[in-house]
């Protein structure tokens, strides 16, 4: 006969589920475990695990078909039949499902819904999930927004994006976080980069807010070379690659271009499923923003997330590297103030 357990009101009288050690929460709730799913959805289509815990902390991870991870954390609980996992919508809604376990299958039910994950052992670890990075040094942004950074080509400040209704773009003393300098624009330019030319006429490239266009202005004139072709609107990342391309994000097409503005072609689109921004490019590698993590990106032969990092409390909206370290651009999750933050990530 199949080992199947269906919970009750009459089997809650016997369960304690927050006394005890570890091991008798363990041994009294069934869900404690790593989980696979297997079909059906939970939070979002990229769902891959769901690993309940001990303190009535869950630990959902997801995964992209290019590799895009995520975690989420909520807190749950359980019934006499039902687990409530809170805040699955991400809009502050409660997930509320029926469950059954049968042969270390364990199927969530609500309404039409069914997810079906089978359990595992040997899962993949949190810390290689999602990297945790650490605060070198923070301070306060110039003003709020989903803005993207770059630094000046010789590495003495950043410069940071133009939000609202700002008639400049800020240039930032990395030590102070005082802005020290302005770069005149009537672009609403989310996204700002220095592009990887040692001349004097080397270009600032902007963006446009809501635009699918970005422009090249002269460095030393801060007057308009070029405007690009047409490409996805809502450009929130650029990102120099040398003397000719750029790579470009697009929120609102979800793509990402390669750009040549020597040629005035696009040479690449890759479409993804997350919708990236802020953008910067090192060492043959693309680190891209998706508004939470970093991810750090091969480009070729094919496009493949590496890696992916976090830092904590922090939504990570821009990305910029001073030669040794990537700094950030993002909202902290605690007060939602804007930060500048230089991370212990390197290359």
């Amino acid at each position: 006969m199949k080992n199947i357990l269906k919970y009750s009101i009459i089997l809650l009288t016997t369960l304690c589920y927050n006394c005890g050690s570890d091991d008798d929460n363990a041994t009294q709730n069934p869900l404690i475990g790593q989980w696979e799913i297997t079909s059906g959805t939970l939070v979002n289509n990229s769902d891959k695990y769901v690993y309940f815990n001990t303190d009535n902390t869950a630990d959902i991870l997801s995964q992209t078909t290019e590799n895009f991870r995520g975690k989420f954390s909520p807190n749950y609980s359980l019934s006499s039949n039902e687990v409530i996992i809170d805040e699955t919508g991400g809009q502050g809604a409660d997930g509320i499902f029926s469950y059954t376990i049968e042969d270390n299958i364990l199927t969530l039910s609500t309404g039409s819904r069914e997810i079906v994950l089978q359990h595992i052992d040997n899962g993949p670890e949190l810390s290689n999930w999602i990297q945790e990075l650490s605060v070198l040094s923070e301070g306060s942004a110039p003003w709020e927004g989903d803005v993207d950074i770059a630094f000046t080509f010789d590495k003495t400040k950043i410069v940071y994006g133009k939000s609202g209704n700002s008639d400049h773009i800020g240039l930032i003393n990395p030590n102070t976080f005082e802005e020290v300098g302005q770069i005149e624009t009537a672009h609403s330019a989310r996204a700002v980069e220095i592009e990887k030319f040692d001349v004097p006429d080397r270009y600032v490239f902007q963006s446009d807010s809501g635009s699918d266009l970005f422009y090249g202005y002269f460095e030393n004139s801060n007057s308009l070379s070029f405007t690009s072709l047409e490409l996805g609107a809502w450009i929130l990342g650029l990102a120099s690659v040398n003397n000719e391309q750029i790579w470009v994000s697009s929120t609102n097409e979800s793509s990402l271009y390669l750009y040549n503005y020597g040629t005035s072609t696009i040479e690449n689109t890759e479409e993804l499923s997350i919708q990236p921004k802020g953008l910067d490019y090192q060492n043959g590698f693309l680190y891209v923003c998706d508004g939470l993590y970093i991810h750090k990106c091969r480009v070729s032969p094919s496009f493949q997330v590496l890696e992916s990092y976090a830092l904590p409390n922090l939504a990570i909206e821009g990305i910029a590297f001073d030669g040794i370290n990537f700094w950030v651009n993002g909202s902290d999750f605690s007060n939602d103030s804007n930060k500048l933050v230089k991370t212990s990530l390197t290359l």
